[in-house]
């Protein structure tokens, strides 16, 4: 992964790091006797996911590779697969379809307020104009208009 200067910033209680015959970093947890190429500091420093990403960065567990022969590459030490398309290109592209499919719904949904709003409307044209014959038909027939006709 990518070698980040973590200062004075030890490794945690019983993890040692070491380096391949490639010289190449990695990690010994001697409580659980296992090994890891993720240093296990980047857990406080990185984002977990892609979602919390900022600009070109990869979230824990994720590392940008070159071979001469492949070119870029990306390793998931978590998921322990590799890939040649770039994860937050993928990511994008994902939130990009979710937008679009956001904003069909929100269209759809403002369309249907439209017409409940035109349907409102009509129907408020309808009682008003049946106000206004009644008030005038009482009108004609001498009826004064009130809110009672008792005195």
């Amino acid at each position: 992964m990518t070698n980040i200067d973590y200062g004075e910033i030890p490794l945690p209680l019983g993890w040692e790091g070491s380096s391949d015959f490639d010289g190449k970093l990695f990690y010994i947890d001697n409580n659980t006797k296992t090994t890891t190429w993720i240093d296990p500091r980047d857990r406080y420093t990185k984002p977990e996911n892609l979602a919390d990403c900022q600009g070109d960065e990869l979230p824990y567990g994720l590392e940008e590779s070159h071979h001469p022969n492949v070119g870029t590459y990306f390793i998931d030490h978590i998921n322990k697969c590799n890939q040649i398309e770039d994860p937050r290109l993928l990511w994008r592209k994902q939130q990009e379809e979710m937008l679009r499919e956001y904003l069909v719904t929100a269209e759809e949904d403002l369309a249907a307020k439209k017409e409940i709003y035109t349907v409102k409307q009509d129907r408020l044209k309808l009682a008003q104009d049946e106000y206004t014959t009644l008030h005038g038909n009482l009108s004609v027939a001498g009826w004064k208009a009130s809110a009672s006709s008792c005195k």
